[in-house]
C-alpha cells in the first residue's frame, strides 16, 4: 500500500488503529513519513503481536530524523538504507568486485571510457525506477 495514494493515506490518518487492524498478515506500507500517526498504532499492533516481518514500511524519508517519530518503533523496528545498483548490475553483468579482491586481484588492463555516456549515466542515477525511465522522459522531466 502506498500513501501517496489519497485515500488509502485519508483511511490511515483518519482512524489509524482501525487501518492497522484491518491491514493483511504481512504488508508493504510505502512513503510512511506521509503517515505520522500511524506509528503509534504500529507500535500498539507489535506490542501485542512481536513476530518479525510483519510491517515492511518504505519511504524516501528517514523516520528517525522525523519530529518525534524517532524512539517511537525502538526496540520494534529494523532499518536497511537502500543503496544504488553497481554499474554493473545496471549492464546486467555479475559483480566481479570481491571476486577480483580476494581472489586474482586488480590486473592492470585498459577500460573503455565512457565519454558523452558518463553524463548519461550520472544523470540516470542507480535506483531501479531511474534507469526503468526512457532516456527521453528523464530529460523531459528536468526541463521542466
Amino acid at each position: 500500500m502506498s500513501f501517496d495514494d489519497d485515500a488509502i493515506r485519508s483511511a490511515a490518518t483518519t482512524d489509524p488503529i482501525g487501518f492497522v487492524a484491518d491491514l493483511p498478515a504481512r504488508v508493504i506500507l510505502d512513503e510512511v513519513q506521509h503517515v505520522p500517526h500511524l506509528f503509534a498504532a504500529l507500535k500498539a499492533a507489535i506490542d501485542r503481536d512481536r513476530r518479525p516481518g510483519r510491517f515492511l514500511l518504505t519511504g524516501s524519508t528517514n523516520v528517525l530524523l522525523l519530529p518525534k517519530l524517532g524512539d517511537s518503533l525502538a526496540g520494534r523496528m529494523a532499518i536497511v538504507h537502500l543503496h544504488p545498483l553497481a554499474q554493473c548490475e545496471l549492464a546486467g553483468e555479475r559483480p566481479s568486485f570481491l571476486d577480483r579482491l580476494f581472489g586474482q586481484g586488480f590486473p592492470m588492463r585498459p577500460f573503455e571510457r565512457l565519454g558523452a555516456a558518463l553524463p548519461e549515466r550520472i544523470v540516470a542515477g542507480g535506483y531501479p525506477a531511474a534507469g526503468a525511465m526512457v532516456r527521453d522522459v528523464r530529460r523531459n522531466d528536468r526541463a521542466a
